[in-house]
């Protein structure tokens, strides 16, 4: 398996003298239990992974018992000494038991220097279905979501690709060769996708039919799960909705017959509810506002966003389209592009579950809309996925106008790149291009212009 980012805070975590037990939350199959393995290792001398999916693991927390007894068990039944500040303990799908959810309150209180970490696929929805949640203020969490472009370079092992796009300032002129070639790369890497598994196989094979498989499980998977918690909302909407929500990518929402169906806006408002509390898909709520903070119209359709761009491509059948095409922003109607842009402005958020939004304004029988809204350096950033020349973005120059704001953002085929433009009410402002290779870095790149 390959490094991911979520290590540098596993390590910081491991570092830090005051810590909590740590929760680590992401939809199923993003590597959870891989990166944790991969961190265990080269981290502790000892390692012990208890398994709450296995019933004689379960059976440790059949009730609550004292901490100093449930480790004097654990050390019993894996038959390795349990040393604090060398030993690693974590507990895999403990939504399994809401006794070993509560369990990490006194791990925090009474054994502090051991270090103990927790995962499950179906925390969010397991805790609303059975109304039990972690002890509040005793654990810490942190979020995984699927593989950047960052990761996918490392995993495929282009080392050169990675060291050239990481040392990369706002002020640098790209070659065109080059970023032909970084493209051609980020292609690639839209059409394998960024589920672990699938990642692994294609550096392994480097043949897309290979990959089926894994998307196939994991779809299945999907399903699965939702017939262990049905009551939440029956699971003919749930399953329906992961069959057809890659269809909608980056359009709004209506709950109302979703997807042609004859379903009930109840019905699928619940289904949306179960899937995005198992991280399968985010709402990006509109938004009205032109400055910070940001202040979501819940009465506004929001737009979808599924987990995976590789699920979409797989389920929309996107894979030649890809393939064939220069400007990602033209491929399903622009829908592919505004999904992997969502997909990774969510992947930054490793600390704290975040929730996007949309710009949407209408007015005089006009409507205007952007993208995206991003906070940084205390600035609202308007974000806009489109390609074409600057005065095209009519949203965006609109946005400009209304606002105090003089600073935007543009994700593109393009080179990179900043330019002064002048709205048509000759209100001057800066619009900075990045290429879709550097979007992973917005953050890093945003600090230099800011």
């Amino acid at each position: 398996m390959f490094d991911r980012e979520i290590n540098k805070i596993f390590l910081e975590w491991k570092n830090r003298k005051k810590r909590k037990p740590l929760v680590i939350r992401g939809a199923r199959q993003v590597g959870k239990t891989s990166a944790v393995n991969l961190f265990a290792g080269g981290s502790f001398k000892t390692y012990i992974y208890i398994n709450l999916e296995q019933e004689d693991n379960l059976a440790l927390f059949f009730r609550m018992n004292p901490v100093h007894e449930l480790v004097q068990a654990i050390q019993l039944k894996f038959n390795k000494k349990i040393i604090a500040g060398a030993t690693l303990i974590f507990i895999d799908e403990i939504q399994n038991s809401s006794i070993a959810m509560n369990q990490l309150r006194y791990f925090h209180e009474e054994m502090p220097d051991l270090h103990v970490a927790a995962a499950g696929s179906l925390l969010e929805v397991k805790m609303k279905s059975e109304g039990f949640s972690f002890p509040v203020g005793r654990v810490e969490y942190c979020y995984m979501h699927p593989v950047t472009f960052e990761e996918y370079l490392s995993a495929m092992k282009e080392t050169e690709a990675l060291h050239y796009i990481n040392s990369i300032k706002p002020e640098k002129k790209i070659p065109s060769e080059i970023h032909n070639t970084l493209m051609k790369k980020y292609q690639e890497y839209l059409l394998v996708g960024g589920m672990p598994e699938a990642v692994a196989k294609y550096a392994e094979t480097k043949s897309l039919i290979d990959i089926d498989p894994v998307y196939e499980s994991i779809l299945t998977g999907f399903k699965d799960d939702v017939l262990k918690y049905a009551s939440m909302a029956k699971a003919k909407y749930i399953q329906y909705l992961v069959e057809h929500a890659s269809k909608y990518i980056g359009l709004p929402v209506k709950y109302e017959n979703f997807g042609g169906s004859n379903f009930r806006s109840r019905e699928m408002s619940e289904a949306f509810d179960v899937l995005e509390k198992a991280m399968v898909i985010s709402r990006v709520y509109a938004s009205a506002s032109n400055q910070l903070p940001i202040v979501n119209n819940l009465k506004k359709s929001p737009k979808l966003l599924y987990l995976d761009t590789g699920l979409v491509n797989y389920q929309a059948g996107l894979r030649t389209e890809i393939m064939n095409i220069k400007d990602i922003n033209a491929v399903y109607h622009g829908q592919l592009s505004e999904q992997i842009t969502g997909q990774t402005l969510l992947s930054r958020a490793i600390r704290k579950n975040i929730n996007l939004s949309y710009w949407y304004r209408e007015q005089k029988g006009s409507i205007s809309e952007i993208d995206y809204l991003i906070s940084c350096h205390n600035r609202l950033i308007p974000v806009e996925v489109k390609s074409g020349k600057s005065g095209t973005l009519r949203s965006l120059l609109n946005f400009i106008d209304e606002s105090r704001n003089n600073f935007a953002v543009r994700i593109y085929s393009g080179v990179l790149g900043i330019e002064k433009i002048r709205t048509p009410n000759k209100k001057q402002f800066a619009l900075f291009s990045i290429p879709f290779y550097l979007l992973h870095r917005i953050e890093q790149l945003l600090d230099g212009v800011l």
